[in-house]
């Protein structure tokens, strides 16, 4: 709108189509300034990813941070499948660590939120089935499951 307004005030001539150009150009940056923002709050980081180091070798925030995100990919798959397989909802968190730029599962935490159609007596006995369906998932991991 103020183009076009600029546009019917500025003279005819070369001036004119100049700062013409030049306020259609203020306008674009000024549409695009919050992309990089939007983009880093879609990627779930503070705005920015971490890279690859200039001497090529693998940065340490880079592989924390794609490890991070692993970690969360499993932990709601693991919530979906125990919410199937037992019909209850779980919140599932997965601690780990790297070594040599390898991924490891170290503790897997899953806290059961609702029971669902188990009544009271049958609570210890789908800690159990919870605990025994993780550990058959992550056999070296500790698992820990609470309501």
């Amino acid at each position: 709108m103020v183009s076009a307004v600029a546009v019917i005030l500025l003279p005819d001539g070369k001036t004119g189509k100049f700062i013409g150009g030049i306020l259609k150009l203020f306008c674009l940056l000024v549409m695009l300034l919050p992309l990089p923002k939007m983009l880093g709050r879609f990627l779930g980081g503070e705005g920015q990813i971490p890279v690859i180091s200039q001497e090529g070798e693998l940065d340490g925030d880079f592989i924390g941070y794609m490890f991070d995100r692993r970690a969360e990919e499993e932990a709601k798959i693991l919530q979906e499948r125990i919410g199937e397989e037992l019909e209850i909802v779980v919140k599932a968190e997965i601690a780990w660590e790297y070594a040599e730029y390898a991924y490891h599962v170290t503790k897997v935490t899953v806290k059961v939120e609702n029971f669902g159609i188990y009544g009271e007596d049958e609570h210890i006995n789908v800690i159990e089935q919870v605990k025994e369906c993780v550990a058959g998932i992550y056999a070296e991991a500790e698992v820990e499951v609470y309501e």
